[in-house]
């Protein structure tokens, strides 16, 4: 059953609301079938391989995410971009958008993916990770499937902004749903007839996501995007600077994110060990559960906000922004529930696999907490395009995070404890002035820095 804050917010009956409802909906149906799938995942993954190489493996990973802000924020300025236009009914502007997009990520990512693939053999990576020598081969061939999946994901992944353009968030979830079960069959399949591998779980996992969003984009530009499918009579290379404008306000904010969440298993790995990589993104995927459903009704706000201030629709704005608050305090007792009840869950879930110290917990369900509040104001402020003040704030936290945690794991010795005290720390701050900034664009009485 749907609790009542959420079906207070769905109740709205206009078109935009309507939209997010659906979306709502749709991905309640979708979330829980990638729950379940990402479940089964781990202990699954953790019988094929041993605890050190999952956490080798989600260490790589995550530093391959880094390559997500080398799109210097294209495809998040071709999202408020596109969504314009098609609020406006300009398809063909839209469908030059979508274009010049698709063109731009070409031009970097496939430079980039030859660039990455003849330095990453000149790299110890087993130093680099701190984890035994008797890795390096193994990490040095995954590295190279990474290299090349995580470059091609980012030009396909300009479809999932099309589709969040058209309002259509279930939608472009359903995809990363598709790939995991892909996954999860085969990692099934792997454990029953190969060898433990870090290659092939790097294949099996980073292949399938690809495949997904290639397939479902061709059909989709065929029939229901049909008006803005790309094409190369469409492309318009002035339009670089429109959507670059604001893409490269969204580049640095990007660039936190990579130092911030996608450097933290790195970081840990580095000043910890990869055994604690492995009980923190344990505790970080059980906990997160909680704010799940959360993120699901806040996924659609960021083009219905963009499609609202397009409209100067403020009264929406406000509405639905206030009953967000309503479900993000439901989210939160549900959060603390999980973390009373985590030890039973741990044991039944992966057994004695490998045990979740209780801080760990603790300090990751805080940082939920913090960082749930912060996706809340940032989400509007995208969709309202409002991002100077953000670059300006998250570059304060780039600059901060790396030697505070250096100097809180390391040199106060918290380990992986002081890595994620650094998050709280700097995503409490980043909570506090987005904000004071949000309350200023739904009042109009942001000026200067505060409507830039």
């Amino acid at each position: 059953m749907i609790p009542f804050y959420i079906r207070q917010l769905l109740g709205s009956s206009d078109n935009r609301s309507n939209l997010i409802k659906k979306n709502i909906i749709a991905s309640l149906a979708i979330k829980g079938v990638s729950i379940l799938v990402s479940l089964i995942l781990v202990p699954l993954t953790l019988g094929y391989v041993n605890t050190e190489v999952y956490g080798i493996w989600l260490t790589l990973s995550s530093i391959m995410m880094w390559l997500n802000f080398f799109d210097i924020g294209f495809t998040l300025g071709l999202k408020n971009r596109l969504t314009e236009a098609i609020s406006l009914n300009d398809y063909n502007r839209g469908k030059s958008l979508v274009s010049t997009t698709y063109i731009i990520m070409v031009c970097i990512f496939i430079p980039l993916l030859v660039i990455l693939e003849l330095c990453s053999p000149f790299i110890n990576w087993s130093r680099f990770l701190n984890v035994s020598e008797i890795y390096n081969d193994d990490i040095q061939n995954a590295m190279a499937i990474l290299i090349a999946c995580f470059c091609l994901q980012m030009i396909v992944n300009v479809f999932t902004s099309v589709v969040a353009s058209f309002q259509k968030t279930a939608l472009a979830s359903l995809f990363s749903v598709f790939g995991n079960i892909l996954s999860l069959i085969a990692i099934y399949v792997l454990t029953k007839i190969g060898s433990p591998s870090l290659l092939k779980l790097a294949v099996a996992i980073s292949t399938t996501p690809i495949v997904i969003i290639i397939i479902a984009s061709i059909y989709f530009f065929k029939t229901k995007f049909i008006n803005v499918a790309p094409s190369f009579r469409f492309v318009n290379f002035s339009l670089c600077r429109d959507i670059f404008t604001l893409g490269a306000k969204f580049f640095l904010i990007q660039i936190q994110v990579v130092i911030l969440f996608q450097s933290t298993n790195f970081l840990i790995s580095n000043l910890s060990g990869p055994n604690d990589v492995t009980y923190y993104n344990i505790a970080y995927k059980y906990l997160g559960i909680a704010m799940m459903l959360y993120n699901i009704i806040l996924s659609p706000l960021w083009p219905a906000f963009t499609n609202a201030f397009t409209l100067n629709d403020y009264s929406w704005m406000k509405r639905i922004y206030y009953k967000m608050i309503r479900v993000y305090i439901v989210s939160v007792l549900v959060l603390l529930v999980m973390m009373s009840v985590s030890p039973i869950v741990y044991r039944l879930w992966i057994g004695e696999k490998c045990i979740i110290p209780i801080p760990m917990t603790v300090l990751v369900g805080i940082y939920l907490m913090i960082h749930t509040w912060d996706s809340l104001q940032v989400y509007i402020i995208n969709g309202i395009g409002k991002v100077k003040l953000q670059t300006i704030i998250t570059t304060i936290g780039l600059t901060l995070h790396l030697p505070m945690s250096y100097f809180l794991g390391k040199i106060i010795g918290l380990g992986v404890y002081g890595v994620i005290s650094s998050m709280i720390l700097i995503t409490s701050f980043y909570s506090l002035v987005f904000t004071l900034q949000l309350n200023k664009l739904f009042t109009r009485k942001a000026f200067g820095i505060w409507n830039k």
